[in-house]
Formats: structure tokens, sequence, C-alpha cells
């Protein structure tokens, strides 16, 4: 995949970083002598993690059990601090310094790091996993080593894939079928495979920025959105649009990532520590993501909400209508739609 580049973005890096480094902020990941590459150098290494997310989210607590098993596998030697709730900026602002090594590890969503590895755009597409265990399927294959070596390209390395749950349909009159949504002014993100996706699917796709969502519901502008229960949930879109559709359309993970910069002043030995540690954050990041949606779904039943389950039958309808965007599409993704067919 062809990567892309900012300029803008890499010179507002680097003024931070000399920002940073006359204030003394930044630790780097390097020891103390600045040998970083030297494997037999046993000076203490402390890597900075910016999380977006607050403290007791599903990657927040997964990232802290990170940071305990690259401690305890490195014999202390290693140390990760975990910054939550966006001390050190939003998900953008993460991927731009991390990129450029003012931050060492950064966690974001799939979505944003696409303009940085367009192969993440493979994410996009409606009804491409049929369930959450086929995702993590196609990810535990080659799939995954295709998709960090395009993240490469923007010196970022890939660490580990987070679950972000499954985007559904919300609304203030219910989507029990296809045909429901025809016309219906549904709040999209703005990313132009979606909104094509959803032009093909029959609603009026309206992109709307995430703080806007509540009143336009509450107004009528919008009658509906997609997204995961959670932040259904958590948004208060829940008291606004009272049917929740498991169309469970889209798995846009999060992807937790090192900036090559950091990744290339550490040891081999310390490279497969934090691999390692990273791998296995994974399956607390799944277990505590679990709870956290069943609890979400939980507020929403005892709202009153009506949940909806669609039919196979009513899912393969809406797979049908978006199924032309993937041939459109197939001289970019085309390996990586092949990639996760195969893993079904």
């Amino acid at each position: 995949m062809k990567k892309k580049t900012n300029g803008k973005f890499a010179f507002i890096g680097a003024f931070l970083l000399i920002v940073l480094t006359l204030v003394g902020c930044s630790s780097g990941a390097s020891g103390e002598n600045g040998d970083g590459n030297d494997s037999g150098s046993k000076d203490q290494i402390v890597l900075r993690l910016s999380e977006p997310q607050v403290d007791d989210y599903p990657d927040s607590i997964a990232e802290k059990e990170f940071a305990k098993k690259v401690e305890e596998l490195s014999d202390g030697r290693i140390k990760i601090e975990v910054y939550t709730g966006g001390q050190l900026g939003d998900e953008t602002t993460t991927i731009e310094q991390t990129q450029v090594g003012i931050i060492d590890i950064g966690r974001a969503n799939a979505g944003p790091l696409t303009q940085f590895a367009e192969s993440l755009g493979v994410f996009s597409f409606p009804f491409l996993f049929d369930s959450r265990e086929h995702m993590w399927n196609a990810l535990d294959t080659s799939l995954q080593e295709e998709l960090f070596e395009d993240l490469e390209g923007s010196d970022l390395v890939g660490l580990a894939f987070y679950d972000a749950g499954a985007r559904s349909f919300y609304s203030t009159e219910s989507i029990e079928t296809a045909d429901d949504v025809e016309g219906m002014k549904i709040r999209v993100m703005q990313n132009d495979i979606l909104i094509d996706a959803f032009e093909k699917m029959g609603t009026s796709p309206t992109p709307l920025a995430a703080s806007e969502v509540y009143s336009a519901l509450q107004m009528g502008v919008i009658e509906g959105g997609e997204n995961n229960v959670s932040t259904y949930v958590a948004d208060g879109h829940f008291e606004v649009a009272k049917n929740f559709t498991l169309s469970e359309h889209l798995r846009i993970p999060g992807v937790l990532f090192m900036s090559k910069t950091s990744w290339d002043k550490l040891s081999e030995e310390d490279q497969k520590i934090i691999k390692e540690a990273a791998k296995e954050s994974e399956k607390v990041q799944l277990e505590e993501y679990d709870k956290f949606s069943q609890e979400a779904m939980d507020r929403v039943e005892e709202a009153g909400n009506k949940v909806i389950e669609l039919s196979e039958e009513e899912r393969n309808a809406f797979r049908e209508k978006v199924q032309p965007l993937f041939e459109e599409y197939h001289s970019t993704y085309g390996s990586l739609f092949e990639a996760i067919e195969e893993a079904r």
C-alpha cells in the first residue's frame, strides 16, 4: 500500500520535540547513557504511553497490564508510564506525536490511522466480518503482518489490535429490515467509503461531528446513527433514539503502536519483550471489553429501549446492497478481502 505522509504534522512534531527536550520532559527509549541499541546495556528504559480514553476504560486497563508485563519480563529494567484520559492528546495528536518520537507508544482507532496506513481502510467496509470471531481469526493470520508493515511506512510499529466492538444502527423509528433504512437520514463518520456504503444501502448518509449528534436526533435533523453500544450509551444517544438494531455492520479495531524511533533504540531482546507483552494485553482487553459492552447493554434494556436482532436473511439483504462497493475497491483492497474471506 502507498504510504501517506504529512509535512505539516512532521514540522509540528519536530517543534514540540525541541520544546520537550528543552524542558526535560521526554525520557525517550534509551537508557541513561543514551545507548539503547546496545543489547548488553542494563540501563533503565522509561517509555511513555498515551491513551485517549479514561482510566477505567478496557484499553487503559489492558495497557496497564501491558506495562506490568513488560516490567516483569525485563526484570524491572523497562518501565512504561501509562498516561490515560488524553493527558498527552487525543487520538490524532497521539498518532502524530508517536510518529515523530515525542510519545513512545500510543493507541488509536484504525479509522484515523488510515491516513497513515491506507490498508487499515479495509475496516471501513460494512459487513466485512461475519462475527467478532471471524475478525480475530483474520487478525491472527498474515493479515496482521501486512497491516502492521504498512504502518511502518509512517514510522509506526504495530504491536497489537484491541477490540472496539461492533457498530450497529440506532434510530428514532425501528429498523428491522434492509428496506426500513430507505431514505433515512443516518449520521455517519466523515469517511468516503462509509458514505458510499450507506448510499448503497439506500440511506441519506449525513456526516456530523460526534458532539452534534444528540441535538440533531432531538431536533429531527437526522433519524439515526450507528455506533457500538457503549458509545450509544456514553454519548446519551440512547435517550433520544430508542431503537437499537444489532446490525453489527462494522468492526473497526483499535491499534496499539510504537514510535519507530523509540523501537529502533531497543535491543532485539527488548523488542521481543514489548511484542510478547503487547500480544498478551490483547486477551485482557477482550475480556474487559466484554464486561464493558454488557454493562452498556444492560443500561439500554433498563431504559426500556427496543433492541432488535436482525435475522440472517436481513443481514444478507444489507450485505447484498453494499457488495458492489467491494468490487469498486478491489484493486486497492483485493488481497486483504481475500485474506479475510479465507479466515471465515
